[in-house]
Order: structure tokens, then sequence, then C-alpha cells
């Protein structure tokens, strides 16, 4: 484990304070971008969050994304039940050297490991597989908590208006869960920390934010 900064800001509750800790980290969410993992953006957009202040836009209240909020405190609650009790934090920024990210469901253990969960809505196959933009994004917040296993929590949809029905009638079974266990070990944390840093030293670290 590493001594992590956990503040309380999150998007929906501290959004604009976020928004600004997000820009001053590479993300578990850049990360996939700058390895052209991503389906969803790329380095050069990395760098314009970072060193561009723009209008906030990224919270956009598409389908896939209003169900996909909608299902995660279902999915959490579930996750929960199977973790069973301890201290639980979630959607809160956590920060270490200018890495971060923003944890779906986090158990804090006392003398031991934390257990990190992240959680994933989609109409997407998987097919047993967790995808390579996810495998970068969990890799990348093991190496910030400095842990060695993250769980993936993958709720599959046939279509987005199941996806509304489970959100209007509160619930879905739980043998739609699909739960992976992603392996980290000290040689993947090490080069992920020395290759973001490297990144963020050369493209964000002596830059000056553009109006």
């Amino acid at each position: 484990m590493r001594r992590v900064k956990i503040t309380d800001a999150n998007a929906s509750e501290n959004r604009e304070i976020w928004l600004a800790l997000r820009r001053q980290h590479i993300t578990a969410t850049d990360w996939p971008r700058i390895n052209g993992t991503s389906c969803y953006g790329n380095a050069s957009d990395v760098m314009t969050d970072k060193l561009v202040v723009h209008a906030d836009n990224d919270y956009e209240d598409s389908l896939p994304i209003r169900v996909g909020r909608g299902l995660e405190p279902l999915i959490v609650d579930k996750t929960i039940k199977r973790l069973g009790k301890g201290d639980y934090l979630s959607q809160v920024f956590i920060s270490r050297k200018h890495m971060g990210f923003t944890p779906d469901l986090l158990q804090i253990n006392q003398g031991t490991d934390w257990a990190l969960s992240e959680i994933k809505v989609s109409k997407r196959k998987w097919s047993g597989t967790v995808p390579p933009e996810v495998l970068d994004q969990v890799r990348y917040q093991a190496t910030v908590l400095g842990i060695g296993q993250v769980q993936v929590v993958h709720l599959e949809l046939s279509s987005w208006e199941e996806g509304l029905e489970m959100m209007r009638a509160g619930t879905f079974p739980a043998r739609r869960l699909a739960v992976y266990r992603v392996e980290v070990n000290e040689a993947q944390r090490n080069r992920i920390e020395r290759e973001s840093e490297k990144w963020w030293k050369a493209h964000v670290l002596n830059g000056e934010p553009l109006l």
C-alpha cells in the first residue's frame, strides 16, 4: 500500500473542485487514452484537458451515461453485500504525486491491502476477457494505491432500454454480474509510475493553462 491523499471532492457534489483536481493529475481515465487503448480519445485530448481552460462538456447526458450512472449505485450495493462489512469509499478523488483517480468502490481494510472494485455497464460482450482499455485503467488505479489486485464488476445489457427498466425497478438479478480479478504485480506498477511520470513531465508539468 502507498500513502495517498483522499479528498471529499466528487463529480456530483463538488464538481468544480473535482474537475480542477483531475486537471492537476493524470487520471485512470486518461491512462488508456495516453496508451492508445481507449475508444474515447487519445493523448492529444488528455493534453488539451490539462492545459486548455474550457467549458465542462465531459458530463454529457447521453443514454449510455445516464444508464451507467443510474445503475452504478445498485451494483455498488450488491458488491458491498458480497464483500461484507467494512469501511467503504466511493466517488472521491484519490491522488499520489502526478497520479489520481476516482474509485467506484474502495473498501478500506486495517492492516492489509485495500479492496478496489471498478464497475462497468455496457452492451459490449466481454466473452470472459477484460477489454484492454479497462485493464489499463485498473492497473493504473492499482499503481496509485500500491495494491496487487483490482476486481472488475461488469453488467452486460442487451440494450440501454433494458438498463432503464432495471433503473425503474431499482434492482436487477445478481447473477447478471460478471466479476473479474485483475492482478497487478510490482514490476507492472513501477513501469506504469515511471512511464506516466515521464509523460507528465514532457507534456504537462511545464505547460501554462491556455484560455
